[in-house]
Order: C-alpha cells, then sequence, then structure tokens
C-alpha cells in the first residue's frame, strides 16, 4: 500500500518543474505533455477493455478407468476367495487356521491384483472404441496491461 493518490486525485495539468541552477536538460521531447515520472501512453485516458479470445478445438471424450480402483477391488477380492477357499477344506492337527490363511492369502492378493488390473486394461480398450469426437469452444480473457503509479512495494 503507498501513499501516493490514486489517478483521480491527480492534477488535471502537469506540474512544472522547479528551476534549478543547472541548465535543464530533459531526455523527453521538448512538445511532451506528461509529467517526467508518468507510466501511462500519451493517448490513453481510459483503461483499455479486456479481450475475449473464443478457439474451437477437436477433442476425443471418453470415460477411461482408474487403474489404482481396479487393482485395489482385485486384490481385495482376491483375499476374500482365498479366505472362502480355505475355510471350505479340512485342517491337518499341526497347522492354524490363521496360518493357512495367512499363506493363501498372499497367493489370493498376488492373483486378485493382477485379474482387476487385466479387467481395468480390458475396460480401456473399450472405452476407446466409444470415444466421441466433439468440438469444444475454449474461451479466454485476456486483461489488459494497466499502469502502475508510484512506487511498487515488494
Amino acid at each position: 500500500m503507498t501513499n501516493a493518490p490514486d489517478h483521480s486525485q491527480q492534477p488535471d495539468v502537469p506540474a512544472e518543474p522547479a528551476e534549478s541552477a543547472e541548465p535543464a536538460e530533459s531526455a523527453e521531447p521538448a512538445g511532451s505533455t506528461e509529467p517526467a515520472g508518468s507510466t501511462e501512453p500519451a493517448g490513453s485516458t481510459e483503461p483499455a477493455e479486456p479481450v475475449e479470445v473464443a478457439t474451437h478445438d477437436e477433442v476425443t471424450v471418453r470415460r477411461a478407468p482408474k487403474y489404482p480402483v481396479f487393482l485395489i477391488m482385485g486384490a481385495l477380492a482376491g483375499v476374500i476367495v482365498s479366505l472362502i477357499v480355505t475355510s471350505l477344506f479340512p485342517f491337518q492337527e499341526g497347522e492354524g487356521v490363521a496360518s493357512t490363511y495367512g499363506y493363501f492369502s498372499l497367493w489370493g492378493l498376488t492373483f486378485g491384483g493382477a485379474i482387476g488390473s487385466l479387467v481395468a486394461i480390458i475396460v480401456d480398450r473399450v472405452s476407446v472404441r466409444r470415444a466421441k469426437s466433439v468440438t469444444a469452444e475454449r474461451s479466454r480473457v485476456d486483461a489488459p496491461d494497466e499502469a502502475v503509479e508510484g512506487d511498487i512495494e515488494s
């Protein structure tokens, strides 16, 4: 925030530079009416309007599967199937239910994840065939460059 006056508070007539002992050698042209520190162009009195740019593009729309979801769901299904399979068969006296289920659940997790990944790839191939090509309009609004008056604080 600066203490500099707003654009509406600036005087209409530019202030004359104070006379000094040195000869006045100005870098500005003789016919210039702009103050020495002004950053606005000479003919700009009103702010410029924003410019809207619209382009049309040809895009392909399709529903693609999310691979991690298929992988996780396949792995969970494999663990559940291994639980069902281990509970259907009788256990030996020296082995417990938990150790047998743990061993088979590792296989069920691996094969279930692989099957889930294959299903995701098949669904992805089917979605490529069902893809539709449409025209999309992309609009962009370009704001005009604004002149900054005064000091910029960082």
